[in-house]
């Protein structure tokens, strides 16, 4: 009897032990998956880290909030850019009157800048810490889902991408600061001062685009399972692929819905990771709702300023000067930015219709099971409630017409300001 016990005993203790074991192993597994996506990240991020701008820490292969140290670096850097901007603008003279106004407005963009690069800073270091980390978890879930973390040729495209973007970024800085900085009469320190924060607030601007297009390539590879389930129907076959952790092309090397059956479960799963893409895609809208809300202020500002300085020159018979023409490269880039966000945003939109496109082929398909035609159902219903659309502060929807938007309101203010200036 008691060796019977012992034997109990010791089965119970082997299968507490295996599944310690299993859940060791799937930790792993998810913190290898969160390396490989920091991985496709880690240029950029760490460019964000020289201006005091820290989204997490990574501590024994874990992401984790950030400590004191990250965010005292991020005051002091902040504090610093903010005490030589009070001392290098030109702002108290004109609050004395002993400044003209327009030396006032052509200051308007650097403080602009500053405001966002402040705010920016304090947020994403002390509020939104844990979204980020949130939205790199998320993402190793979808991965996982997908068994995107088979292929080693997806994270390494990733992030050549993102390096491929990062560098034509930064050379594109480096052919807007000379052109700006040449247009000035005299080059002084406090224009130097601005071009780093103006990189800066443009480089939050590609972390947020290359988020989005994260989301829009896993959204692609659940076009492509969905697709290649699709084609082998129409074309009968009925090969049994057998998914393992194996190097295979996770977007079109196997068929991961499988065969017809009233007990397939796949498509169940892939609405399920689409649910998690819409959480997702949530989250980084909340991450960056301010930034993208005050480069669609910065923006309009430039837009303004330009308008107005163009008519004063006009009108006092001046010479338009650097001043003047800085202001009108800085509206350019600020126009090119918003375009880019919008271009971006509307690529997602675009695979999310293809998503719904391929969605209602299965639904149409009455030779499927009906728990597949069911499942299928479910999934268009996650679509409908996920239309993956980024809004500011549920005001604007950053997609093609945001651009269009833009055009509307500049030519209306254009014209206000064409008329407040007849009676000045």
């Amino acid at each position: 009897m008691s060796s019977m016990i012992m034997t109990k005993n010791k089965e119970e203790s082997d299968k507490v032990s295996a599944k310690s074991e299993d859940s060791e192993e799937n930790e792993n597994k998810n913190n290898n998956k969160i390396n490989d996506l920091i991985h496709t990240m880690q240029p950029v991020l760490r460019v964000e880290n020289f201006f005091g701008i820290f989204r997490f820490r990574i501590t024994a292969e874990e992401l984790l909030p950030t400590n004191k140290k990250m965010k005292l670096i991020s005051i002091l850097m902040t504090v610093g850019y903010i005490a030589i901007f009070s001392f290098l603008l030109k702002l108290p003279a004109a609050i004395t009157g002993t400044g003209k106004l327009v030396d006032t407005v052509d200051e308007v963009p650097s403080i602009v800048i500053l405001i966002q690069y402040v705010t920016s800073a304090i947020t994403t270091c002390f509020l939104l810490t844990n979204n980020s980390i949130n939205i790199f978890t998320a993402f190793a879930n979808i991965d996982s889902a997908l068994h995107i973390n088979t292929s080693e040729d997806f994270y390494k495209n990733a992030r050549k991408r993102s390096v491929r973007y990062l560098g034509a970024f930064t050379v594109y800085h480096f052919f807007v600061t000379p052109s700006d900085l040449s247009t000035d009469e005299e080059i002084t320190f406090s224009k130097l001062i601005v071009m780093p924060l103006y990189y800066e607030e443009n480089l939050e601007i590609l972390v947020f685009c290359l988020m989005i297009n994260m989301l829009k390539c896993r959204l692609t590879v659940i076009n492509n399972y969905l697709a290649k389930f699709i084609d082998e129907k129409e074309n009968t076959r009925a090969a049994v692929f057998v998914v393992g952790e194996r190097k295979t092309n996770a977007d079109n090397c196997f068929n991961l819905i499988g065969r017809m059956s009233t007990k397939n479960m796949k498509i169940r799963d892939l609405a399920a990771t689409y649910d998690i893409i819409g959480e997702t895609c949530s989250l980084i809208n909340q991450v960056f709702n301010y930034q993208i809300f005050m480069t669609l202020v910065s923006t309009f500002t430039y837009i303004v300023i330009t308008i107005w300085s163009s008519l004063y020159y006009f009108r006092s018979n001046e010479a338009i000067s650097g001043s003047m023409i800085t202001i009108i490269i800085w509206c350019i880039t600020a126009i090119l930015k918003v375009a880019v966000m919008s271009l971006v945003c509307e690529r997602l939109l675009l695979t999310r219709n293809d998503t719904k496109i391929l969605v209602n082929k299965v639904i149409m398909d009455y030779d499927l099971p009906k728990t597949m035609r069911v499942q299928a159902k479910a999934f268009m219903d996650l679509i409908e409630a996920w239309p993956l659309r980024v809004f500011i502060y549920d005001m604007f929807s950053v997609d093609i017409t945001l651009m269009l938007k833009y055009i509307s309101v500049a030519t209306t203010y254009l014209i206000v300001i064409i008329q407040v200036s007849h009676f000045a």
